[in-house]
């Protein structure tokens, strides 16, 4: 039977520990036992083990036995690679394809010519690649740790022979290996982003990196980042367009509705209570309406609970159309509610169908329980 990625990856996970199955005192006690990094190549092994702090024990010696016996067969078939690998022509930068465009802070697309195309060029090394390696990777760190970094370093090379960057811009904050990856751009003369692309919680899988430059949302990232021992003068602060945009290009009075709630996953119980919560906003003659989530929401489901008008529907409604078009977001843990308030509009925390949610966000540092946002529960007293 064919397997998808996404059943692979949730096979690997088996058995793993999730962000909340530790309390943040007991991570960072385990971090912090660590030391502070020596160099590079330390932050990164470092990191490594913090994320390896996670992993079932049964399945690191697994991964540690496999990359000890492919480690050989890897290194010599992307020698031979390399024969094949040849330079096509200088790119200004080349940005990983994962479809990041939209989380790019402007800073980075007027200073760069960015190219996502180049990324896709393959892995190969060289004979100074395999210097760099034996030098400095390969020795008593853990197989996988090895067999993983080599991977990377042959992505990075391959771009770089094929398209000598100026910058490669990533987001890895969480790759063990972003470190190494920057001591190896330098080599290269070549510099090391990273792009915040996400919503980030205290969690040591994201500690000890390193880049030359690494553009976050607000100043509670970078103190969230320096506390997990990441090199502090490489953060620079750029919130992106798609984050905080003028509400005022995208106003539709057909999509308003004073208050809207943008699902995700969720099950009938949530989102009888979800539904339940928000009738005491109707109740006072405000206006409703629940965004579904294009891939999660069940909105055969939903319709058993709200009317047919008052569903917004990703494929009709634009987020920034959504948005722009409301008075306050209403959701758990969602990007949309901080593109929301860095659109200066009102948020609100579902501190009732998702109360053990919203105290475990808090305690593990999210950026919206620091701000002076609502609670749901204050609201539908």
């Amino acid at each position: 039977m064919k397997l998808s990625f996404t059943s692979i990856a949730l096979r690997l996970n088996k058995g793993n520990k999730g962000l909340f199955d530790y309390p943040l005192d007991v991570q960072y006690i385990y971090m912090d036992s660590l030391g502070e990094p020596i160099n590079d190549f330390d932050r990164s092994y470092k990191q490594f083990l913090c994320q390896n702090f996670f992993v079932a024990k049964w399945k690191k010696t697994i991964l540690d036995i496999i990359s000890f016996f492919l480690i050989p067969f890897l290194i010599i078939f992307l020698f031979i690679k390399n024969l094949g690998v040849r330079y096509v022509h200088d790119v200004d930068a080349i940005e990983e394809d994962h479809h990041m465009e939209e989380v790019v802070p402007q800073i980075l697309k007027e200073k760069y010519v960015i190219n996502t195309k180049a990324w896709h060029s393959g892995l190969c090394l060289s004979y100074k690649d395999l210097s760099y390696i034996f030098k400095h990777i390969i020795g008593w760190r853990h197989p996988y740790f090895i067999f993983k970094t080599i991977i990377k370093i042959a992505t990075y090379s391959a771009c770089i022979k094929r398209y000598p960057p100026k910058a490669i811009i990533i987001n890895g904050e969480y790759s063990f290996s972003s470190s190494i990856l920057t001591n190896y751009c330098h080599t290269r003369n070549v510099k090391h982003i990273n792009v915040m692309h996400g919503e980030k919680l205290c969690f040591i899988r994201d500690s000890f990196f390193h880049f030359d430059e690494c553009y976050v949302w607000s100043h509670h990232y970078i103190d969230m980042f320096i506390r997990q021992k990441a090199e502090p003068s490489q953060f620079i602060i750029a919130v992106p367009e798609s984050l905080s945009f003028d509400c005022n290009q995208y106003i539709n009075p057909s999509t308003y509705a004073d208050y809207k709630y943008y699902l995700a996953i969720y099950t009938e119980k949530e989102i009888k209570s979800i539904v339940h919560s928000l009738s005491y906003l109707k109740q006072k003659g405000n206006t409703i309406k629940y965004r579904i989530h294009p891939r999660y929401s069940d909105v055969n489901l939903l319709r058993k609970y709200v009317n047919e008008d008052e569903i917004e529907y990703p494929s009709k409604v634009s987020i920034f159309e959504s948005i722009s078009n409301m008075q306050y977001a209403i959701g758990s843990y969602t990007t949309v509610l901080l593109q929301a308030f860095f659109s200066k509009k009102g948020v609100i925390l579902d501190d009732v169908t998702y109360l053990k949610r919203y105290y475990q966000l808090k305690d593990y540092g999210y950026f919206l329980s620091t701000m002076n946002v609502d609670r749901l529960s204050e609201l539908i007293k």
